[in-house]
């Protein structure tokens, strides 16, 4: 069993050849990702329209993004977007489908500029609110 994992940490689908201690992960590996961690069938109804508008923005393939689902009893399907730490759309899916396109489209703009708005201060140069290390 080990001897197998060794031989597929050093396999050309890793990109290296070298021993198991100097074998580090690729630094900018996978960008782009859209992971979906809805549960129902409208969850992953929004997760596909939410797709379909989030591929037409410029440089989507930057960021890696969750679609993640609830279920509440009182609210119905309650579903997010987040990236990291960071939850940038919280809502609750409507109860006809129609309506789900609609709200895709909504949160993919509200998710692309709140990625752009957070990645602009830190393009432009220093802020003077943060020290070195918190940058």
């Amino acid at each position: 069993m080990i001897g197998l994992l060794l031989s597929a940490l050093s396999s050309p689908v890793f990109g290296q050849t070298t021993t198991l201690k100097s074998w580090q992960l690729p630094r900018d590996g996978v960008e782009g990702l859209v992971v979906n961690a809805t549960i129902s069938t409208k969850g992953l109804a929004f997760y596909k329209n939410f797709l379909d508008f989030w591929r037409e923005k410029p440089g989507y393939d930057k960021y890696n993004l969750e679609i993640g689902e609830s279920l509440s009893r009182r609210q119905g399907n309650r579903v997010w977007v987040s990236s990291g730490q960071r939850r940038f759309v919280f809502t609750t899916l409507p109860t006809q489908s129609d309506f789900i396109r609609p709200l895709s489209e909504q949160a993919a703009e509200t998710t692309y500029e709140a990625l752009i708005t957070l990645s602009l201060p830190f393009a432009g140069g220093r802020d003077p609110d943060l020290s070195d290390d918190e940058i």
